[in-house]
């Protein structure tokens, strides 16, 4: 079982203020190397502009009369280019920085300090295992269509990891350890027109957890629908692989609602009935209603995944750790969202898990 202590830290918000003020001490260095945002660089020339137009009033009275009918007949012309020009020079500039902004390491000098406060086990990585979704070797966005958690995808796919965390994922024996990814699955193609085209198998987050339970074979429970036609027949629409073995069990829980909205098959039934309680079936159907959710159970590991938003404050990029492109002026405010983000993305993690393993809550 796990041991709670992330659970407590991230309920209390009892955090070392020693280390926080050092992440912040670490913060503030560097908005003093970022570059300066376009808002800020024209608050700057504004200023500048107005405390020299105080200190030659009569001089620039004068030059704007001389200057008004030029000014007119350039600005026609000349202003939207100038306008794009500046507006060009000061993204550039923001964006490139010094040499020192360029080399920093803002995922491992701010990032995973300020996730770690909560607890030395985090870390901003996520364990692309296929493993503990198939036996097969494969790559694991194949192994992810294979265990009916994405829909089958072009063989030239893509895929791109928007943000990452773990929990003491090498502690088995840990039901608090997790793992968290926002991650998407796309194929880009031509048309013979030129025009680009993108094919998207999965935009979302994928979780896993350490199940209270240990289980045969596997368990796979995919969103899915059953519509009505004309005449009133049904009839399904799996988004997913089609299912050719055999050996495979399709279960029936004899809940209709259940049957509109998910497929499960498994490797043996009678780990699935033990699954799905009728409370499980409640809490699943609740989770459908705002979330097209897949889950995948293979020994005492639970893959899920949640096709185009997270589950509450755990979003796509609620551990991003890109470098800001420009400084912030108020680090202690930066600093504060950052600890606020990381924790409700945390807390929202154990809020599903607990709905679907709630044994293994400690």
């Amino acid at each position: 079982m796990g041991n709670g202590q992330l659970r407590r830290k991230l309920n209390n918000c009892d955090l070392d203020p020693e280390k926080k003020e050092q992440v912040l001490k670490e913060l503030e260095y560097f908005n003093s190397i970022a570059p300066r945002s376009l808002k800020e660089r024209l608050h700057i020339n504004k200023e500048k502009m107005q405390e020299f137009t105080e200190e030659h009033k009569v001089g620039v009275a004068i030059g704007l009369v001389l200057l008004i009918p030029l000014i007119i007949m350039l600005m026609a012309v000349a202003l939207q280019f100038a306008v794009i020009f500046v507006v060009f020079w000061a993204l550039f500039r923001t964006k490139r920085g010094t040499p020192e902004y360029q080399a920093y390491d803002f995922k491992n000098k701010v990032a995973l300090p300020t996730v770690r406060l909560f607890d030395d086990k985090l870390d901003l990585n996520y364990h692309y295992n296929r493993s503990e979704l198939i036996d097969e070797d494969m790559h694991y966005g194949q192994a992810l269509v294979e265990e009916h958690l994405v829909r089958p995808m072009n063989k030239r796919y893509r895929d791109v990891t928007y943000s990452a965390c773990s929990y003491d994922w090498g502690n088995t024996e840990n039901t608090d350890a997790f793992e968290f990814m926002g991650y998407k699955l796309y194929h880009e193609w031509e048309d013979s027109d030129g025009d680009k085209h993108e094919d998207i198998y999965f935009d979302g987050v994928i979780l896993k957890f350490r199940t209270s339970f240990m289980i045969e074979g596997t368990i796979n429970i995919m969103s899915t629908t059953t519509k009505k036609n004309l005449i009133g027949v049904e009839k399904e629409k799996n988004r997913f692989k089609k299912i050719k073995d055999k050996d495979i069990a399709v279960i029936d829980t004899e809940n209709n609602e259940f049957a509109e909205n998910f497929d499960t098959i498994a490797t043996y039934d009678t780990e699935a009935y033990r699954y799905l309680t009728p409370s499980m079936i409640e809490e699943l159907l609740k989770l459908r209603k705002d979330y097209d959710i897949c889950l995948c159970i293979k020994g005492n590991v639970m893959t899920v995944t949640l096709n185009n938003k997270g589950y509450k404050g755990a979003e796509k990029s609620a551990f991003s750790v890109t470098k800001p492109h420009s400084r912030s002026l108020d680090s202690e405010g930066e600093f504060t969202n950052m600890l606020s983000k990381y924790r409700n993305a945390m807390i929202s993690i154990y809020e599903l898990k607990d709905i679907l393993d709630p044994q293994g809550k400690c």
